[in-house]
């Protein structure tokens, strides 16, 4: 792929270098045009060719003589661009080595431009690795994780449209940019705005990369734009203005109006949470212009009901609430007394599955209980969960609930159960907390219930990893996970932590994930080992919940792997890119490669935990126990029971695949896909 990378640099000869020397070693840049605003001194020419690595005909200066902002700069690079791709990279920020791989992924692919994903300096601080949490939740909203590559959906597209505005996580197709006029708009700050917005408006084709292309680095104090309280933070309005205008000469309502009138909201919530006191008046005239002369009626009642916090904050508190705001949602009908919503949120691995199998097969017989597993927006097979409701954006949220409500009524029915293990294995980035807010605001006769079943952390973590080996969990990229170093259960623990910030055998953890979102009346947290509870099992425990009769028994369990399979698909994923492991999944479960028959107590290397991880939840049970206690609405001795492992060897392990198994697998890949360096 021929890729010109712009540049816009002020002052910034140092940092600027520096980022040359990174484009050099990666070897990524066909061209790279270089854009002075106006520094002084200016950028000498002489020094940029060797520390780029390319011959000086491949790179370009171009100046402004006085400062006219990034934007500008962007600008005039961008008619300079003879490539058919264009990268913009700032100089502060340097490119990552997944920029290159996200290139020849993006070979021979035709699109306008595809984002990819980045790691914010600020994250470092606190020991995680990639980007913001409020744009890693878009992400994961919009359901863009799994996979290197990924074609982004309409409903995809409403989401990543709110993320940070930043020219630099995309690369664009040079044509589209040019048919379509997408500049910068030309103002000191927020000048990606117009570029970012105008894109997702025009865009016919965008992908999406899970692959950290880029680091963000944010400096602290004022020196840099985005620190910057001053009047030049008033010029918003102007980039603002211009994408509303765009998307209100389309005549209908975009898809994108709520998208970016929402984003604008906190834009301006943000701004006005830092601007200089002198300037607040100015910024708060402005703000109530834009809302009351730019933001469609019904948009604007949409904020006003939905996101009314942020709309006062956007605002400053300065403008009374509005007399009467007309209902944006659809009509819920009345309802019969006592009416309630469960959501059954999980967690993964803790007996969803045969929750849901028997709502769904018990429907009919509950309904005369009063109580709907409702059809709509639940899954039509499989798991027969209500994952479709749990990936919609918030947008959509209100005619879903209308739909699940008038079915609930029209079986005259008084209970809803919704149930999908994704509100929690996405949490906080999954749609719970919107939903939730969308069941206040739209039903606010009914009680809202949230239950959440917790296991013992030994097995709770072990379970964990076996689902991740086979499809994934947690929104942990697999891609990233086998590309870096030998699989472990360890290592798994570890990214869990990084990107939750507390460890995936706590369960106080997710106690407090949960308690820090919702009051205590609505959240019911429960064990779902038997002898913490009053019923023979968990399946009995939520019926009687729910005043329903109790099951006969749970039912059929999900397939089972054995031990010695799930090395076998740790193994191969090791030795290839994930598309392909997806293609010879099927293939791997019918045969196997390992020989000899598995003894039952035989434990996997990497499968499960050894003795240190056994320790460290030992004294993890030891510390929580009696909070625990405090906020489980069953007991917690099973959840808390400490366990020695299983055999005589305790927490030992012992390889599960030799040296001819591995052969055998590594064979096998190379008949049907091309090998990744051996591990």
């Amino acid at each position: 792929m021929k890729l010109t990378v712009i540049i816009p640099a002020h002052n910034d000869e140092a940092p600027l270098h520096r980022l040359l020397r990174h484009i050099r070693q990666l070897k990524f840049a066909s061209h790279i045009i270089i854009a002075d605003d106006g520094s002084d001194p200016a950028i000498a020419f002489e020094p940029l060719p060797a520390a780029a690595g390319l011959p000086p005909e491949r790179i370009t200066l171009l100046r402004q003589d006085r400062p006219r902002g990034a934007g500008a700069a962007r600008n005039l690079a961008l008619q300079h661009v003879a490539t058919e791709h264009v990268l913009f990279l700032d100089a502060d920020d340097l490119p990552l080595r997944d920029l290159p791989d996200l290139l020849r992924d993006l070979e021979a692919r035709d699109f306008d431009f595809c984002i990819f994903q980045h790691h914010d300096s600020r994250c470092g601080p606190e020991g995680r690795w990639g980007q913001m949490p409020a744009d890693q939740a878009l992400w994961r909203a919009a359901g863009t994780e799994t996979g290197a590559l990924s074609d982004v959906s309409p409903a995809a597209a409403a989401n990543l449209c709110q993320t940070a505005n930043y020219p630099w996580n995309k690369i664009y197709r040079t044509g589209f940019l040019q048919e379509h006029g997408i500049r910068c708009t030309e103002i000191a700050v927020h000048n990606d705005v117009e570029l970012h917005w105008r894109s997702f408006l025009n865009a016919r084709t965008i992908l999406a990369s899970d692959r950290i292309g880029v680091m963000h680095y944010v400096a602290p104090g004022q020196g840099r734009l985005t620190n910057r309280n001053g009047p030049e933070r008033l010029q918003v309005f102007t980039a603002l203005s211009r994408v509303s205008a765009e998307l209100r000469s389309r005549g209908e309502l975009s898809a994108f109006a709520v998208p970016f009138y929402s984003f604008t909201t906190g834009l301006l919530g943000w701004i006005g949470s830092f601007i200089r006191p002198d300037l607040r008046p100015e910024f708060r005239r402005q703000a109530q212009a834009f809302f009351a002369g730019e933001v469609p009626p019904p948009v604007r009642a949409y904020l006003a009901q939905c996101e009314s916090g942020r709309l006062a904050a956007a605002l400053q508190q300065a403008a009374p609430a509005p007399a009467s705001v007309p209902d944006l949602a659809p009509a819920v009908r009345s309802s019969p007394p006592g009416r309630q919503i469960w959501l059954h949120i999980g967690l993964p691995k803790c007996g969803s599955t045969t929750i849901q199998r028997h709502m769904a097969s018990a429907g009919s017989a509950h309904q005369a209980h009063g109580v709907c597993y409702p059809q709509a927006w639940r899954s039509a097979d499989g798991y027969r969960n209500h994952l479709p409701l749990a990936k919609l954006p918030s947008r959509k949220l209100p005619q879903a609930l209308a739909d699940i409500t008038a079915e609930a009524l029209d079986r005259e029915c008084s209970r809803i159960v919704l149930s999908c293990e994704h509100w929690a294995n996405a949490f906080p980035g999954s749609n719970l907390l919107q939903l939730y807010k969308a069941l206040r605001t739209q039903l606010p006769g009914w009680q809202v219930r949230i239950a959440a079943y917790l296991r013992n952390p030994y097995d709770f973590v072990e379970s964990c990893y076996a689902q991740y080996i086979r499809a994934g969990l947690f929104q942990i990229s697999r891609h990233r996970f086998y590309a870096d170093g030998a699989p472990s259960i360890e290592k798994f623990l570890a990214c869990f932590e990084d990107s939750r910030g507390f460890p995936l055998y706590s369960n106080l953890g997710w106690a407090r994930l949960l308690m820090a979102h919702f009051p205590p009346e609505v959240l019911m947290l429960r064990s779902i080992e038997p002898q913490d509870l009053v019923q023979p099992d968990m399946l009995a425990d939520f019926c009687s919940l729910l005043d329903l009769p109790l099951p006969g028994g749970t039912g059929r369990r999900n397939q089972r792997f054995s031990n010695r399979k799930l090395a076998e698909l740790e193994y191969v994923q090791t030795l290839t890119d994930q598309d392909s492991y997806a293609r010879l999944r099927p293939q791997l479960l019918e045969q196997d490669f390992a020989r000899g028959a598995e003894t039952a107590s035989r434990r996997g290397t990497t499968l499960h935990i050894g003795a240190d991880t056994a320790a460290a939840i030992t004294r993890q049970i030891e510390s929580e126990r009696a909070e625990l206690q405090r906020n489980f609405s069953t007991a917690v001795s099973g959840l808390c029971e400490i366990r020695t492992g299983a055999g005589p060897g305790g927490w030992a392990r012992a390889e599960l695949l030799d040296a001819e198994d591995r052969a055998q697998l590594r064979a096998f890949v190379a008949c049907n896909t091309p090998l990744k360096a051996a591990r």
